[in-house]
């Protein structure tokens, strides 16, 4: 699901910024980008993407790993165009050292 992250009528997927991360129930995935907050909103359970307007937005982002388990949370200042749409992709370090980053990569 996705959330609106502006005030006003929704707007067309070319004037807004799609931003998602992983799903919260991940079937056991090894590495997840859950996105938490987008500006200070903070998105509900069941969301796990969000539109934005064009510009320049702060994420707050958790990179879980299901093992061993550990959770580290990120703030990434990021920039979106309008019409676009955004990926969060977590960076595992080497053996057992845990999520060391989160990047927004162009989705494909």
């Amino acid at each position: 699901m996705t959330q609106q992250a502006y005030d006003g009528p929704k707007l067309s997927s070319k004037e807004v910024a799609h931003i998602s991360g992983d799903l919260r129930f991940t079937a056991g995935l090894p590495v997840s980008a859950l996105l938490r907050q987008v500006d200070g909103r903070t998105l509900s359970v069941g969301q796990s993407g969000v539109d934005v307007m064009p510009g320049d937005h702060v994420l707050l982002v958790d990179c879980v790993i299901q093992d061993p388990a550990s959770t580290s949370r990120f703030e990434l200042n990021v920039s979106v165009a309008a019409g676009e749409r955004y990926r969060l992709v977590p960076e595992t370090g080497t053996e057992r050292q845990g999520c060391v980053a989160v990047h927004l990569e162009p989705a494909s």
